[in-house]
């Protein structure tokens, strides 16, 4: 009977071990994706500062304006409505965010508007035409980032 118990535990231990072992919850810096009506834009990383157990990722742009500036021009209407995405990292894999905190602003001449995000987290761009940053912040347990679009409003 001792014999029994002991191999009985033994295989209870082993078999709680492998399922810790199949499963990685380390988890990366997402990617982030503007939805508009057709078509899906990805977002430039740019201030990132994010800390797991197997990576460790710093970034900072110190001109952000002039690094928007650079991207690639994303055409959306006046009070068209748009939805953000956020995609795990495929190096590291996983995409298990908790409660993450994500605010969205444009940025025009030093002048910061946020927009109100929904629950499942769509916005709306304002009436105003013209050139604008996008901005996306990411925060989680893991750390932050930040991410960034070239915006022209028709």
């Amino acid at each position: 009977m001792n014999g029994f118990l002991k191999l009985f535990v033994g295989w209870c231990l082993v078999f709680t071990l492998t399922g810790c072992f199949g499963e990685d919850y380390d988890i990366g810096v997402p990617t982030a994706h503007l939805n508009l009506d057709i078509s899906s834009v990805q977002l430039t990383e740019a201030n990132i500062s994010w800390v797991t157990a197997s990576e460790d990722v710093q970034q900072k742009i110190e001109d952000i304006e002039k690094f928007a500036s650079s991207l690639d021009k994303i055409k959306v209407f006046s009070n068209q409505k748009a939805s953000l995405d956020f995609k795990e990292n495929e190096e590291n894999g996983g995409d298990i965010w908790t409660d993450p905190k994500i605010t969205v602003s444009l940025l025009k001449d030093d002048q910061r508007m946020e927009l109100p995000l929904d629950d499942s987290r769509e916005f709306q761009f304002p009436t105003n035409k013209g050139s604008y940053i996008l901005e996306v912040e990411f925060v989680n347990s893991a750390g932050s980032a930040r991410y960034l679009g070239n915006v022209l409003i028709q």
